[in-house]
């Protein structure tokens, strides 16, 4: 028993020369530097990674794990690992990254300077108006805006999030029957963004604007870009769609097949609309961008599962097989 209890928590092999000092369990310094390693490796999601004990699942802290691996793949953690790490996307014309929203402080104006830049663009896109009917929309869309800035000076908890569940999809509508507002109302729904000061719903928020506002110029060659699929920017078309059509005019073999691809292993994410890819595995998909988890057949949550419920889909698969044998 004392044997065992000198060994390694991770390959049992070797005699621990390492404890933990947040929760005491002991590794050796091999293992453990390896362990923290594709941990960091896999940790290029926009969420937060947290370091925790392979053993006791408690979190290590940073100033600790660091001192056993190598300052490269620190400073990749850290890169990949920021509170408000916005998403983007490469141009496919210059390779120069393209961000379409920043952090709340990545610009260093005041909460009360934004307030005051999203009701003149409001005002300003009201003005743009051609019709009847796009001026309701964007007066309601300013009701909503005004109604939530006066229920007082400091916003609470979910207060940006209702700006953006309510006003960005009625900027989309807006955009729909008059495309020449499309510049102005989709920096209306990035400065709503940028309100947001909770990293998590932060994340939540840039991705509602990208579901409605993919299209994004490249400020480095002024080529235009869907953030959904990577591909050049196709509004009012769906990127399935788009690829479709891609795909009839193609004529180079590789282009083609490439194509093909994609339209067999890729489709958008239920939760925020960035294309992704599965070309094996079960149904249960966990996106890497927003972290939505959903079943890849029907794209549905994926609720049951987590409650315990079977997947139906392998179950009905399994016994369709067993009656062609």
């Amino acid at each position: 028993m004392y044997f065992w209890l000198q060994r390694c928590s991770i390959c049992l092999d070797q005699t621990y020369n390492l404890c933990l000092e947040s929760c005491r369990d002991q590794f050796c310094k091999d293992c453990f530097s390896r362990y923290i390693e594709e941990t960091v490796n896999q940790s290029w999601g926009l969420g937060v990674t947290r370091i925790k004990c392979p053993v006791c699942q408690e979190i290590i802290n940073q100033a600790e794990w660091s001192r056993y691996v190598s300052p490269e793949i620190v400073a990749k953690y850290n890169k990949y690992n920021q509170p408000y790490r916005p998403y983007s996307r490469y141009c496919i014309t210059c390779q120069h990254s393209i961000s379409p929203c920043q952090s709340p402080n990545a610009q260093g104006i005041s909460r009360e300077s934004r307030l005051a830049n999203i009701a003149n663009d409001l005002d300003l896109l009201s003005k743009s108006a051609k019709n009847t009917s796009l001026s309701i929309l964007i007066h309601e869309a300013t009701q909503h805006f005004l109604s939530t800035c006066q229920k007082g000076s400091t916003f609470r908890v979910g207060r940006t999030q209702e700006l953006c569940h309510q006003v960005i999809p009625i900027l989309h509508q807006v955009v729909l029957n008059q495309m020449d507002l499309y510049c102005l109302a989709s920096s209306i729904s990035k400065q709503l963004v940028a309100l947001e000061i909770i990293p998590e719903a932060w994340k939540h928020a840039q991705f509602r604007h990208i579901s409605y506002f993919p299209m994004e110029i490249c400020m480095n060659c002024g080529d235009t870009l869907c953030l959904q699929c990577g591909e050049t920017a196709h509004l009012g078309l769906g990127c399935l769609d788009y690829l479709k059509a891609k795909l009839k005019r193609s004529t180079d073999a590789e282009l083609i097949s490439t194509i093909q691809w994609k339209l067999n292993n890729t489709r958008p994410c239920p939760n925020c609309s960035v294309m992704i890819n599965r070309d094996e595995g079960c149904n249960k998909v966990d996106c890497l961008q927003c972290g939505y988890r959903f079943c890849w057949k029907c794209g549905s949550a994926w609720t049951q599962a987590e409650l315990g419920v079977p997947d139906m889909h392998a179950i009905d698969a399994r016994r369709q097989s067993i009656q062609t044998l």
